[in-house]
């Protein structure tokens, strides 16, 4: 498959839908992937902290990617996550992601220690020269407790395989400064409550949950950032935090935007809203506000578009 790599646009990072026996709903991630590309998005995103990607096991690791590119149908790539604490399981999953069919990885450095910089640039320098495809360098401290610091982001950009960055630290000044420090590289952006500022701030692009749920919202918004529609940009981003409001901060305690997602999609009729352990399924009062929040931005949504 010869699709550019996303540098700009939207590439949702799709959940790794489950059936209630734990197993890969294989036919809805398929139609994730393919409801993403017929809304106007750049790519999809699997594996990645929204697909609960540390908590996949090995196997549906490969089922995960298969899925996703059979649901793109050739028309955009897809992006595996390689969120590994070992070296020697990232180079195996990146293997099978290439055989896979899948056009980049998305890598993080490894967790667990807390590494200080010359040793996540050293370790990156020995693994990602070696790995089959293009690397987009992903940034996410508050999960992997290792920062990839702007000055570390320049020196890993000048690798021969390394094509951009997704960038989900929340910092717009360090934004800027990975910005002024590499002027042409990609950097897709991941928290969408502040995609607009994030943008201003020199992002290139967009990798939000929120557009698993509504991908035409997020596509219509950067469609606008890019036109310069300031006015409408600012109206679709208000809709776009509304997901973080009344979605995302339903689940008491842990990562409530992956119940958040997981249980809009349901209500939508596209996938279970079953999780990997060790987070366990929503129910109750959060469940249901999350139902009737789902509604009503549906229809703000369509009414802004």
């Amino acid at each position: 498959m010869n699709t550019p790599l996303p540098r700009n646009g939207v590439t949702p990072p799709l959940v790794t839908p489950l059936t209630a026996g734990c197993q890969l709903d294989e036919a809805a991630l398929e139609n994730l992937a393919r409801r993403s590309i017929d809304a106007g998005c750049a790519g999809v995103f699997v594996l990645g902290t929204t697909g609960e990607g540390p908590s996949v096991g090995r196997a549906m690791k490969r089922d995960v990617i298969a899925a996703a590119v059979r649901g793109v149908e050739g028309r955009a790539p897809v992006l595996a996550g390689l969120i590994e604490a070992s070296t020697e399981d990232a180079r195996r999953l990146a293997g099978e992601a290439y055989e896979a069919g899948a056009a980049a990885l998305v890598w993080t450095p490894p967790f667990y220690f807390h590494v200080p910089q010359h040793e996540v640039i050293a370790a990156a320098e020995r693994l990602l020269p070696a790995l089959p495809l293009p690397v987009y360098l992903y940034n996410i401290p508050v999960f992997t407790k290792v920062p990839l610091e702007p000055e570390t982001l320049a020196r890993l950009a000048k690798l021969p395989n390394v094509f951009g960055i997704k960038d989900s630290g929340g910092d717009l000044a360090k934004l800027a400064r990975t910005r002024a420090l590499l002027p042409e590289t990609p950097i897709l952006w991941g928290p969408e409550e502040i995609q607009l500022d994030a943008m201003a701030a020199g992002a290139t692009g967009g990798v939000n949950g929120g557009a698993n749920l509504f991908p035409t919202l997020f596509v219509a918004l950067d469609r606008a950032i890019a036109a310069q529609q300031m006015e409408r940009a600012r109206q679709l981003q208000a809709l776009a935090k509304r997901i973080s409001d009344e979605i995302y901060a339903v689940a008491p305690g842990g990562p409530g935007f992956v119940h958040g997602i997981k249980c809009g999609l349901d209500d939508l009729g596209l996938a279970r809203p079953f999780v990997f352990e060790p987070l366990t399924n929503l129910s109750g009062a959060p469940r249901a506000r999350i139902q009737s929040a789902v509604a009503s931005i549906l229809q703000a949504v369509e009414d802004a578009l």
